[in-house]
């Protein structure tokens, strides 16, 4: 057991990268692309953390991220995007926390259904005409074991003219 114990090292995580999409984005090794869809002016990407719990009957308890990138209306900014995103998302996502991230915003948000409640960290940002939206979900009682990655994945995560540097 010990020997599968490995030191983190965000800047060598393998990098997913979009050109068409104007984006890259480092991933731990450990996190799986689970789903990946694009069109003309949308991509959605969706990865699955490593087993973070496990239930009684031994199914495993996992993290999940999605990428969505979308093509904004000409005059669009950062304020704008955000609106309209949190205008689609269902009222039971409860904002615990909003404020700037870099040239974006982070919210921590909270949603509860019959089934389980969980928390969420969004982050969102505007460059070249099209909107990016980081999303991770964690249920409740696993959450603070995946905040962190959270934090440094979103970190890594590179927009429009940021990804050619």
């Amino acid at each position: 057991m010990f020997g599968s114990l490995t030191l983190e090292r965000p800047a060598s995580y393998p990098l997913q990268r979009n050109d068409r999409f104007g984006l890259s984005l480092r991933m731990p090794p450990s996190w799986r692309a689970s789903r990946s869809f694009s069109g003309r002016d949308r991509l959605l990407m969706q990865f699955t953390s490593p087993a973070l719990a496990a239930e009684d009957d031994g199914r495993t308890v996992h993290a999940a991220l999605t990428l969505t990138v979308e093509s904004l209306p000409e005059e669009s900014d950062l304020e704008s995007f955000y609106t309209s995103a949190r205008e689609r998302l269902n009222p039971s996502f409860d904002v615990w926390r909003h404020e700037p991230w870099g040239d974006g915003y982070e919210d921590l948000m909270h949603t509860e259904t019959s089934m389980a409640s969980s928390r969420e960290k969004r982050f969102y940002r505007v460059s070249g005409g099209r909107g990016y939206t980081l999303s991770f979900v964690g249920r409740d009682d696993v959450f603070h074991l995946v905040s962190s990655w959270f934090d440094t994945i979103a970190g890594s995560l590179k927009v429009g003219s940021e990804v050619t540097q």
